[in-house]
């Protein structure tokens, strides 16, 4: 969906710059601006996105979907569980905003995250993990890097994160060795 966005926002700034501008050089800048491909490892293919669980309650006045125990949400992407779900939605029946509660597990090829509570808001793609918040991520060669912290906010877009208060980093045994003329 980032993709797709990316090459929606391309598109548009093409056509704005060539309908502003008619130098010959359009074409050229067309050109520049279209993203390049991403990279055939990073490529999901798509699917419906399943959502089951024990119970579901939805409160169509407050546009709200409630699943309990035994959340498992299995997407193309990744894979979370819980125990407790909440979908809200905004009025146009889009995602405005999930939160998840009670032993939060998401996984996917090369990252797994574990927190007691997750929300994640669409309008500013911040996902917010609360309680024992723990991010795994493994490199090319299966090593394992973690942070873990009380509180761990990552915005999705800016490929930023937070961590506090109490944060601890752990890296691999020998991700230290370039720094050895430090010393």
């Amino acid at each position: 969906m980032k993709t797709m966005f990316a090459w929606i926002l391309a598109l548009a700034a093409t056509a704005a710059m060539a309908a502003e501008d008619d130098d010959g050089m359009a074409a050229a800048r067309e050109a520049l601006a279209k993203p390049a491909d991403p990279p055939a490892k990073q490529a999901v293919a798509l699917r419906d996105t399943k959502i089951t669980a024990d119970r579901m309650e939805y409160n169509y006045k407050e546009s709200v979907a409630i699943m309990t125990d035994n959340v498992v949400v299995d997407d193309a992407r990744f894979l979370l569980t819980a125990d407790r779900l909440f979908v809200f939605m905004d009025g146009t029946n889009s995602l405005s905003q999930l939160v998840v509660m009670g032993r939060v597990a998401v996984s996917n090829e090369n990252r797994r995250a574990f927190c007691d509570k997750a929300v994640y808001t669409r309008a500013d793609k911040r996902l917010v993990m609360v309680g024992n918040a723990k991010l795994t991520n493994l490199d090319e060669a299966g090593k394992a890097s973690t942070v873990a912290g009380d509180k761990i906010t990552i915005w999705t877009d800016d490929r930023r994160m937070e961590v506090y208060p109490r944060p601890t980093v752990t890296l691999p045994a020998d991700s230290s060795k370039d720094m050895k003329d430090l010393l």
